[in-house]
């Protein structure tokens, strides 16, 4: 079996977290099948590409398997909706890269477009079967755009979707996709990094205070995740609590000093928020044993992949009642808070019940289980196996 793996959404050594589910999804799918060869192609968006200028990123140790081909495309911000095209001819490009006489038999892109709308659109792929993936904001966000909602439904006439949470199915079928090539699979959770452990021994190593309540966003600090209403709930939670509040922030992201700014205006000291930075998943998941409750406060999403990694290390997760969240918080044993709206006095309650009164993290890790990656890849295998 020959997959082609293409997306600009994969890691490399500048950008390890870029995308870092799919290549988790490529390692799972090989050990599966280690008969397969699974190629990437990773176009990435930059002007060089008029310049003929190659591109220098280089993959993670690890992920030479995959022998990605790094390659940029243009790509056209403001008038975005002839961006599939741009990525076509770039696509067209790239595959010279491949190896001579190897073609695959089977495509997997994620992010429908203008990734996957270019994919349709590349007559020397014509024939091969087609998985795409819809992440999150290429639904939420594109169906809006008359190009890119024609592109994007285009595409469904050819290809299987697959959409990481059933909300994101919906809106495709609301849109006018056909039903039987929309498909929901979620994504997998690597049970050996995140698990449940113990809290002082977490907090000791990672030097962050033992006493108190710690809270946890994981995440990029961008408009979408609403990290002004966090913010603000931890500031106003902290003045009812009797005991010290903390909040750590994993990521980055441009936002980063106005929320700095505003946390000291809301009345955070500088003792009570720490900035981690970009985190490795052992990272991540030793700070979240280390902490109380994991935050979300997004406008939209699908199912991130936070919440499951929470759920399987025994914490519960406060949410805005965005995407397919509910989709696997409702099912799990009382497995965090959705919160409706955006006030600021019903998230700061939401998180001090959590904080107050945690779920068994036991039975949280026990739900998470059945989020296995190695059960999300046989889902994907499946597809190219005897489905599409």
């Amino acid at each position: 079996m020959r997959l082609l793996f293409i997306s600009n959404l994969f890691p490399d050594t500048a950008q390890p977290w870029r995308g870092l589910d799919n290549v988790t999804l490529l390692h799972a799918m090989r050990a599966l099948r280690p008969d397969a060869d699974i190629r990437v192609l990773c176009l990435r968006p930059s002007h060089a590409f008029w310049f003929g200028k190659a591109c220098p990123l280089q993959p993670r140790s690890g992920d030479e398997v995959f022998h990605p081909r790094y390659h940029w495309t243009p790509y056209v911000p403001k008038f975005g909706g002839a961006n599939d095209s741009l990525y076509a001819i770039a696509l067209r490009h790239a595959l010279k890269s491949l190896p001579d006489g190897w073609k695959p038999d089977g495509l997997l892109v994620p992010w429908l477009f203008p990734d996957a709308c270019g994919v349709n659109l590349v007559t020397e792929l014509a024939g091969i079967p087609l998985v795409c993936v819809a992440q999150g904001s290429d639904v939420h966000h594109y169906l809006d755009l008359p190009m890119r909602r024609r592109a994007i439904l285009n595409l469904v006439k050819r290809a299987r979707i697959i959409t990481r949470s059933e909300d994101l199915r919906q809106r495709l079928l609301n849109a006018g996709a056909e039903a039987g090539r929309v498909s929901t699979v979620y994504n997998g959770v690597d049970l050996e990094t995140f698990h449940p452990g113990d809290k002082a021994a977490a907090r000791a190593e990672l030097k962050l205070p033992i006493d108190g309540k710690i809270l946890l966003f994981v995440g990029n600090f961008l408009p979408v995740k609403g990290l002004d209403l966090l913010i603000r709930s931890v500031a106003h939670a902290s003045t009812t609590i009797a005991e010290p509040l903390h909040l750590v922030m994993i990521g980055s992201g441009p936002l980063q000093p106005e929320l700095t700014n505003l946390a000291r205006q809301s009345g955070l000291k500088d003792n009570q928020l720490f900035w981690a930075g970009r985190r490795a998943p052992a990272e991540v998941a030793q700070f979240m044993r280390a902490a109380d409750a994991v935050c979300l406060t997004s406008h939209n999403e699908g199912v991130p992949n936070v919440l499951l990694e929470a759920l399987a290390s025994g914490r519960p997760l406060i949410s805005t009642d965005v995407g397919g969240i509910s989709e696997i918080i409702n099912p799990s044993p009382q497995g965090g808070v959705l919160v409706k709206g955006r006030e600021t006095a019903s998230y700061a309650a939401a998180l001090l019940k959590m904080v107050h009164t945690p779920p068994n993290a036991a039975l949280l890790s026990n739900h998470a289980i059945s989020f296995a990656w190695r059960r999300c890849a046989q889902t994907y295998l499946d597809f190219f196996l005897t489905k599409t």
